[in-house]
């Protein structure tokens, strides 16, 4: 008799407790995210269900009623699927510059959240003709997570971002827009072996914003709350006796002696008599280091004011230790602002795109395709 009783108080406990489960009702979601985020980067949505039922007054801090759940067992959407991308694990990486919105879904319950990111280091090879900034096709689209194709029978360049899709003439200014007609500022430019847009066209296709910084010789994209920067390289200045502008010769490549043995030393580029750029092709693989080979004392004493406006003197060597820190922490605005000529010395001696020049180089010798180089480039620098 006693056993009987007892197993029917069990089965009755776990009958109640099963209604009271059933009777627990999503009542809010909670997103707890760093919302923003360096392209190749990832985060971890941290996702709290909230509960409620019509039995008990409790508080909305206890932990019963407060459920932490992964994303992959949400029903979510993500609105730029191109910008953020969920990782088997359950991560969220963050794939190209601009802003896109996490939904996510408890039953009847939805909350969402924006995600932003933004490029680290600045793309290298931007340029001014006739007034008009543009810049590197391949580069800037990679970074927004897009992708770039030559169309052969159109003579024109496929460039998808998302759900925007752009087709930009190979010569002339007449491109399309999502199959509507779209005036270019500018043709086409192919400088110094790359392929470069006029920046306007960000603008125009995915409401981005440019603006350009004079004084850094920088161009800023936002996308969204996205950010990007590209350094602008300046037109030479003309010959002032035959209205010319000067022109470098063809670049070519001697072999290095010294510690440098085994490697190429690649001559007639623009800053050969600042930058000394070394090479070395390993099969498939080119490495490339620079050396800053200027007349620079860096005992030099220079004194600087910081944003609070105090000042301080340190050595040229100092400061260029600590600039490549700081350039994480402050725009170059800032930097600019605070050390002046030292820092835009140091930032032109780093800011030199010497891939760009190496595979101009191998493009002339016929190792590599005019247009999507197989071949990986792993720059190092020493700074001083």
């Amino acid at each position: 008799m006693k056993r009987v009783t007892v197993l029917m108080m069990a089965f009755m406990l776990l009958f109640v407790s099963s209604v009271y489960a059933e009777e627990l009702k999503v009542k809010d979601i909670e997103l707890i995210p760093n919302t923003s985020v360096s392209v190749g980067g990832k985060i971890n949505l941290n996702i709290v269900v909230v509960y409620d039922d019509e039995n008990s007054i409790h508080s909305d801090n206890d932990p019963y009623y407060r459920r932490n759940t992964g994303l992959t067992k949400t029903d979510y959407t993500i609105s730029e699927p191109h910008i953020l991308q969920v990782l088997s694990t359950g991560m969220v990486k963050v794939i190209g510059v601009g802003s896109s919105t996490i939904t996510v879904k408890v039953e009847n319950v939805e909350r969402s959240v924006t995600i932003s990111g933004s490029l680290d280091e600045a793309i290298d090879g931007g340029y001014i003709k006739n007034g008009v900034t543009l810049v590197p096709m391949k580069e800037v689209f990679k970074a927004l997570g897009g992708s770039v194709s030559y169309i052969a029978q159109q003579d024109a360049f496929e460039i998808k971002v998302g759900s925007t899709k752009l087709t930009l003439p190979k010569t002339g200014t007449k491109a399309t827009l999502n199959g509507e007609p779209l005036t270019l500022k500018s043709p086409l430019l192919v400088h110094n072996g790359v392929t470069l847009f006029p920046a306007s066209v960000l603008s125009d296709a995915l409401d981005g914003t440019v603006t350009y910084n004079s004084k850094a010789k920088q161009m800023q994209v936002s996308i969204g709350k996205g950010k990007m920067t590209i350094n602008i390289e300046l037109p030479q200045k003309q010959n002032s006796v035959t209205g010319t502008t000067p022109t470098k010769g063809k670049l070519y490549a001697v072999p290095a002696t010294g510690d440098m043995k085994g490697w190429s030393i690649l001559k007639g580029h623009p800053y050969e008599k600042s930058i000394r750029v070394y090479f070395k092709i390993n099969g498939s693989n080119v490495q490339i280091y620079t050396k800053d080979i200027r007349k620079v004392d860096l005992n030099k004493k220079v004194t600087w004011t910081d944003l609070e406006g105090k000042k301080h003197t340190n050595t040229v060597k100092q400061l260029y230790t600590v600039f490549g820190e700081l350039s994480n922490e402050y725009t170059s605005d800032i930097l600019y602002k605070m050390f002046g000529k030292t820092y835009s010395d140091w930032i032109g001696s780093t800011s030199l795109n010497a891939d760009r020049y190496v595979d101009q180089y191998l493009e002339q010798q016929g190792l590599i395709e005019p247009y999507g180089s197989n071949i990986t480039l792993t720059p190092d620098t020493e700074v001083y």
